[in-house]
């Protein structure tokens, strides 16, 4: 290992958490290193449970203790020390948001910075007539009339209230006393000192004449004069009567069409924005959907009759008697009860569904008149009786979101519409900017014309286009603003808060990342290189555990964990560059990318006799298209991110296959025609990479449910029966024979308040989860903390000793054959990775599929199991893919069917039959590029999986390659970055919109522009990093403003916004200073001066906060003595 200056590096000693072996690591500061190695070898475990978990703790920790008290404690890692650590931000694949109000537009901050720069560019327009309404001042309006009436004769008017029931006279008579003469009626000038008799009626308002003007330049102050003192009487509104074209020019100094008369709200911040009332839809309050009766759930099978209980809660006796009332309804009106209910006439049908009354609520004498109330009128009487809990179960069965009727799902008030930006013929208001792709939306704004007066116009906009550009950057272009974020993938969210990491701009920070390219398709991976490279170039440390080769080539350190998986890795098995991995032979990492291991193309592919068919599909993105999927073949479905594969596998194909085996779906199906073909499978099967179990009680043995059988033997021992222990003694998650003081956890929990929680091994059992008088029974020798302290490969000699093969060793057998033979039978669930997690669910397939040699492999009569599989490869190291692809092929072989959604080059290539959807992404995609073998696809030009599989399966057949030294490695280098150096259109436009002002902040400096807080007159200030500065001045003179209120709070804002939104809500917002930018700023720490007087409790040990862990100490350590006689008081 090379030596790296202590200076420049984080120093890592005797790193020992989960299966970390005492690791001792150098990682460079202000480098992209890539951490890699089999799955379950410890990458996590390093690279976020100790370096992460410390670098936040540690930083977290300068925070006061109420804020903290908030934040997720993070455990302290089983580490000697580390030193050299920067402030931690973890980007990971989870998708932790579960509030509706939170989208692609909110949690990248691009909705804060709209909601600033709609109302300094937007347009308001009249809801009635769509003119264009803007604030006129007496001199604006001088300029148009000047402008458009020259050297006409006009009338300078202003309306004037008619009070109810007033006489003209008397009105008239108001008026001279006021001194006008003469008003504006029925296109005529009429003085008021004429016979009032002569005018019939006045009207709510009537037009008084201000003055008779010819319009000239000359009269230009005489104009303006009069035009302001009828704004004053006419309290803002006045009117330009052109007497030759007899034609009125009426003006506004508000937010009001004087056209109209109608009065629109100012464009306020508040007002665009949908987390705020004055912004949000009154109907759904800004969540975009409402939650209402589902007739679809009420009413499920529409081929049944009313007769036959159509209406699904009238069945049984609960509400027997609306289905009676129903039935005397219909006989009232002659409604057949026999017929089918969709084949009633359409005014049969909304009769049951509307009731007699079709509109208004129903009052208890309709009851007792016996009008039917229809199924709406029935959930509207079951709604009135929700105080009572079973009502509220019963509601919800048949309750739907459906998107609101008055947003249309846009999530604003009407009022918001009004404001629209113009570019070039097209207007958009907020919520359809919002519904555009984000890289239309780029494009878009890149497209509006600001005055070069407004610089603040301009600030906003170019920090919008940079975020909407490292979305693009970032491969998820084809999203929307108004995508709520809880249905997001894992791998989106996580690229999503990349962006939200580069907008922040923070710099001397060390970034952790789990796999970024998951989702991503070969074509976007150069994309996503640059965006990491851009966060490196501020200054920044980026430690990304990843599999993807691309990356791995692009990083400028590699550390590679191993050199096995479990307790067969945790060792540190290479930290350098990638030219030196090349030639380390007990890497499998550099056997895998130097060409010494490789995965092998499949020789023969596997043809399909029967298929299930989807016709029409057409949810979101899908363009009607018609898909053939093969089954008993290896089907795999790709595509760029976004072109529509999960919507076509998940909501379409998955959700109808579901109902159309009778089972019950999460959320409605895809729309499409038809799904047919759903007879010659048996069961869907959904494998995800989800947590098998989320506490430590669930192990392998009994996740296989092996363990009953164990317990078993031994309570069969002779020991055993001699004490009367039965089978339920050997279990550690309930029974009489698990260790009472740790309820079999074989650990104790010990709450530390506002430090981590501790866990040690419990005192009583020594983390044996036993009582003593359990652990002296043996089977063969062995105890049963014994059996499950073996490893799966240990456990299947052992078990075939005592003559359990069957029951035990075989299924066990197939743990090992997928490369799980380390795992220990009573190792906990939740520490397992994804990719054990998921071959761990096979397991019972595969088990399953082991004995059931009557499933045939192809044809017709085929009934084996359908398993979908979406982006399987996540978190898998390159020999973890082969391992997979192998159990893929046995599940195949026993007769069953794999559809795959994948853009992993390797898993393409071994598939039998590829569909490729798009071509590109979001409304560009939705289409099949193409179906066809793996050779087949490579030869279609317009297909971006084609060409990346050209490399990979050159002339359709199987070419291993051998290590060919330095040469080998850079022809492999070129083709793997081939397609980084593309210089698209899409990059271009990434370019164009990119601001120019932004500063990297790798000059050592942070930069403050335009500072305008409290005293500050829009100063720039430029502060050198990593030195003694002193900001010095008078006392007022704006030190404090400077220092705390702008570098300190825009330092802590920027780090709490890169955390978790889950940990944001709890924190205080801090507020965001008066200033145009600041770059090149880290996480930052204050100490202030105590300018207040501390209270009478408050002491040196409060302030310095040693008295909370004093206290911490003494509740834990402490014993206890009688105050009498100085003894200690024991239990």
């Amino acid at each position: 290992m090379t030596a790296i200056a202590a200076a420049t590096c984080i120093e890592i000693r005797g790193a020992r958490q989960n299966n970390l072996k005492g690791v001792d690591l150098d990682l460079p500061l202000g480098k992209l290193t890539v951490v890699t190695g089999p799955s379950g070898s410890g990458k996590s475990s390093l690279a976020f449970e100790t370096i992460y978990a410390e670098g936040q703790r540690r930083y977290v920790e300068t925070f006061s203790p109420y804020m903290r008290q908030f934040l997720d404690r993070m455990d302290k890692p089983r580490v000697d020390d580390i030193r050299g650590i920067p402030p931690a931000i973890a980007i990971e694949q989870a998708n932790p948001v579960k509030s509706s109000r939170s989208t692609v537009g909110t949690m990248t901050e691009i909705n804060d910075y709209l909601k600033l720069l709609w109302p300094r560019i937007a347009k308001a327009f009249c809801p009635s007539c769509g003119r264009e309404i803007r604030p006129e001042t007496a001199k604006s309006i001088a300029d148009e009339v000047l402008r458009d009436c020259a050297d006409k004769n006009v009338l300078i008017t202003f309306w004037v209230a008619v009070p109810a029931k007033t006489e003209p006279r008397a009105f008239f008579e108001f008026l001279q006393q006021q001194g006008y003469l003469r008003v504006w009626i029925d296109n005529k000038v009429v003085r008021v000192d004429d016979d009032p008799t002569k005018i019939k009626r006045l009207g709510a308002r009537v037009q008084v004449i201000q003055d008779r003007i010819s319009i000239n330049q000359e009269d230009r102050a005489r104009l303006v004069e009069a035009l302001e003192t009828a704004l004053r009487f006419g309290k803002g509104k006045v009117n330009i009567v052109d007497l030759e074209a007899k034609a009125e020019h009426p003006f506004s100094t508000g937010w009001h069409c004087p056209h109209c008369d109608v009065d629109i709200r100012p464009p306020t911040p508040g007002l665009f924005t949908f987390n705020n009332p004055l912004g949000a839809c009154p109907e759904c309050r800004g969540f975009g959907r409402t939650i209402t009766i589902d007739l679809n759930k009420a009413i499920p099978d529409r081929s049944l009759s009313i007769k036959q209980g159509v209406v699904r809660v009238f069945r049984g006796n609960e509400f027997g008697n609306s289905q009676k009332d129903l039935l005397r309804a219909c006989a009232r009106e002659e409604i057949d009860i026999s017929v089918p209910f969709e084949e009633l006439p359409k005014a049969d049908q909304e009769f049951v569904i509307s009731g007699e009354k079709r509109s208004g609520e129903y009052t208890e004498d309709d009851y007792e008149n016996d009008l039917w109330y229809g199924v709406r009128g029935f959930f509207r009487w079951l709604e009135s009786q929700v105080y009572k809990m079973h009502m509220r179960v019963l509601l919800s069965r048949y309750r739907a979101y459906t998107t609101c009727p008055s947003c249309n799902g846009g999530r604003f008030q009407p009022e918001a519409l009004n404001y629209k930006i113009v570019v070039g013929k097209d207007l958009f208001a907020l919520p359809e900017f919002a519904a555009l792709s984000i890289s239309n939306a780029r494009d878009l704004l890149a497209k509006i014309e600001i005055s070069s007066g407004d610089s603040t116009a301009r600030m906003l906009c170019d920090e919008i286009c940079a975020r909407l550009n490292y979305l693009c950057e970032v491969g998820v272009g084809y999203l929307t603003l108004d995508r709520s974020t809880r249905t997001l993938s894992g791998g989106e969210v996580q690229r999503v808060n990349l962006t939200t990491c580069l907008g922040a701009s923070l710099v001397n920070t060390l970034f952790v990342m789990d796999e970024p390219s998951i989702g991503l398709h070969p074509r976007d991976i150069g994309r996503l290189v640059r965006v990491m490279h851009n966060l490196r170039d501020r200054g920044n440390t980026l430690l990304v555990v990843e599999h993807e080769e691309q990356i791995i080539r692009a990083a400028d350190n590699l550390i590679d964990i191993g050199p096995g998986r479990g307790e067969r890795g945790g060792e540190l098995v290479f930290n350098g560059a990638l030219d030196q991995l090349l030639f380390r032979k007990n890497s499998l990492t550099g056997d895998y990318l130097s060409g010494r291991k490789s995965i092998p193309v499949s020789k023969k592919r596997r043809r399909s006799t029967s298929s299930i068919k989807i016709t029409g599909a057409r949810e979101h993105n899908l363009k009607n298209i018609d898909v053939d999927l093969p089954l008993s073949v290896f089907t795999c479905v790709s595509g760029v991110s976004g072109s529509g594969k999960s919507t076509l596998i998940h909501d379409v194909l998955y959700r109808n296959l579901l109902i159309a085996k009778g089972q019950a779906t999460d959320q409605e199906a895809g729309a499409c025609k038809s799904v047919s073909g759903a007879h010659r499978i048996g069961e869907v099967v959904m494998v995800d990479q989800s947590p098998l179990a989320r506490t430590p009680r669930s192990t392998p043995i009994l996740y296989l449910g092996l363990y009953d059988r164990v317990r078993e033997l031994f309570a069969a021992q002779p020991e055993a029966m001699s004490q009367g222990l039965t089978a339920s003694a050997f279990s550690f998650n309930s029974g009489s024979g698990r260790c009472e003081r740790c309820s079999g956890t074989g650990f104790e929990k010990i709450e530390m308040q506002f430090l981590s929680d501790l866990y040690v091994r419990c005192a009583e059992c020594e983390g044996k989860r036993f009582q003593p008088h359990v652990l002296k029974i043996k089977l063969h020798g062995k105890s049963i903390h014994d059996v499950l302290e073996l490893t799966v490969s240990q456990a299947i000699q052992f078990f075939a000793q005592i003559g359990e093969e069957k029951t035990l060793s075989d299924p066990l057998d197939v743990l090992d054959e997928v490369g799980l033979g380390y795992l220990r039978l009573g190792q906990p669930l939740n520490t397992l990775s994804g990719g054990e997690s998921q071959r761990l669910k096979l397991v019972r397939h595969l088990a399953e599929s082991k004995t059931a040699d009557d499933v045939e492999g192809n044809g017709d009569g085929a009934r084996g199991n359908l398993f979908i599989f979406d982006e399987p490869t996540t978190g898998l190291h390159f020999d973890d893919v082969a391992m997979l692809l192998q159990v893929f092929q046995r599940l195949v072989e026993c007769g069953n069917s794999i559809i795959v959604i994948e853009h992993n080059l390797e898993v393409i290539k071994s598939a039998d039959w590829i569909v490729d959807l798009g071509p590109e992404a979001g409304d560009d995609g939705g289409e099949v590029v193409g179906v066809g073998t793996p050779e087949q696809i490579a030869k279609i030009d317009n297909s971006h999986t084609g060409r990346f599989l050209r490399n990979v399966i050159p002339s359709g057949k199987a070419s291993p390659a051998r290590t060919e030294g330095p040469r080998k490695s850079a022809r492999k280098f070129e083709r793997s970055f081939a397609y980084a150096q593309d210089d698209s259109e899409e990059f271009a436009r990434a370019a164009e919109t990119a601001p120019r002002f932004r500063i990297n902040g790798t000059n050592g400096a942070i930069g403050i522009h335009g500072a305008r807080e409290h005293n500050l007159k829009n100063i720039d200030v430029t502060i050198p990093r990593d030195q003694m500065v002193v900001i010095t001045g008078l006392s007022g003179s704006g030190k404090s403003t400077l220092a705390f209120d702008i570098l300190f709070a825009e330092g802590q804002r920027r780090f709490l916004d890169s955390m978790s939104p889950y940990a944001r809500q709890f924190v205080e917002q801090l507020e965001k200073p008066d200033v145009d930018l600041v770059t090149g700023l880290p996480p930052s720490v204050a100490i202030e001066q105590r300018v207040t007087r501390g209270g009478g409790k408050s002491t040196v040990a409060t302030v310095t906060e040693v008295y909370h862990f004093l206290r911490l100490l003494f509740a834990k350590t402490g014993t206890q003595f009688c105050p009498d006689c100085d003894l200690p008081v024991e239990k």
